[in-house]
């Protein structure tokens, strides 16, 4: 069940961005996003954390923070909500957008942070790209090397081939138009959805908004910070993640990446087998079996 427990200084029009929170099991990493939020250079934002957690830990953080943030010497002042659901990120994302009143929209991850100039720099790229309604970035981790949204061009629109390479959604800023009444996070996919399909939810709810005629752009100059991550943790893992892939190139109908995908994980995993690298080859052995097996379920 999900409530709203806290809503500090919501102003009457409505902010610039609406950045949505979801997080669970992490405060060291929520503590480094929260301080790059206090150090935006625009603070026209409100800040939405849904909170899954059993128990009432955040709460006092999200105080001190907005009490230190809203300080008598900023002439702005941050909203914050703090929201209540049981543990699903997409489902949370969903609650976040209910209560959002942002003009723009974003997700940034529990672990993830934002440079002091990011709002800024993402409201003067949508004040002169008023044809695109989806801004996605670069990502980098503490070191600057790229950690997620790893395409190979560094600005292009966002199509069925490059998708699932420049979609990360700590990494996309979405303008709220009509479409946005109706269009949600599938909640069967993602972390906590209860399902096999480990991800894919990102991916997927960017495609619907461009089903709808939404454009969007790929920008890796402008950026986000999240930690990098190097392969699987298991096969048990991967194979969970290839479901999520599976189950939005199947719902989508995107055959021809689903044979470009299965046929890239196999390939990758003989490789890996000959050389001796047995570990790396199940995972992808199971990504690539978590594909097929997601594609073909019903």
């Amino acid at each position: 069940m999900s409530t709203e427990t806290e809503s500090l200084t919501v102003s009457s029009d409505g902010p610039r961005f609406s950045l949505i929170v979801a997080t669970l099991n992490r405060s060291d990493e929520l503590l480094i996003l929260l301080s790059s939020l206090a150090n935006q250079v625009m603070r026209d934002f409100e800040l939405i954390v849904v909170d899954q957690n059993a128990d009432d830990q955040l709460a006092q953080v999200l105080d001190e923070w907005a009490s230190q943030t809203n300080d008598k010497q900023r002439e702005m002042k941050v909203s914050v909500k703090h929201l209540r659901c049981s543990p699903g990120v997409s489902q949370a994302r969903n609650l976040g957008i209910l209560y959002s009143r942002g003009e723009i929209l974003a997700f940034p991850d529990d672990d993830s942070w934002y440079q002091a100039d990011t709002l800024e720099t993402v409201d003067a790229w949508f004040k002169s790209h008023d044809e695109y309604g989806i801004l996605s970035v670069g990502c980098r981790d503490e070191r600057g090397r790229v950690s997620t949204n790893s395409w190979w061009q560094t600005e292009c629109d966002i199509n069925w081939i490059n998708m699932f390479r420049t979609t990360a959604t700590c990494c996309y800023f979405i303008r709220r138009r009509a479409e946005l009444a109706t269009a949600r996070f599938d909640e069967t996919l993602g972390p906590g959805a209860g399902t096999i399909y480990g991800c894919g939810e990102d991916t997927d709810f960017i495609i619907t908004l461009m089903k709808q005629g939404i454009r969007g752009r790929f920008c890796s100059h402008i950026y986000v910070g999240h930690p990098r991550r190097d392969g699987f943790v298991d096969a048990v893992r991967a194979r969970r993640y290839g479901g999520g892939f599976g189950r939005v190139l199947a719902k989508h109908s995107y055959r021809i990446l689903f044979l470009g995908f299965v046929a890239y994980d196999f390939a990758r995993a003989a490789v890996h087998r000959l050389v001796g690298n047995r570990a790396r080859s199940s995972q992808l052995w199971a990504h690539g079996k978590g594909i097929i097996s997601a594609y073909y379920s019903r």
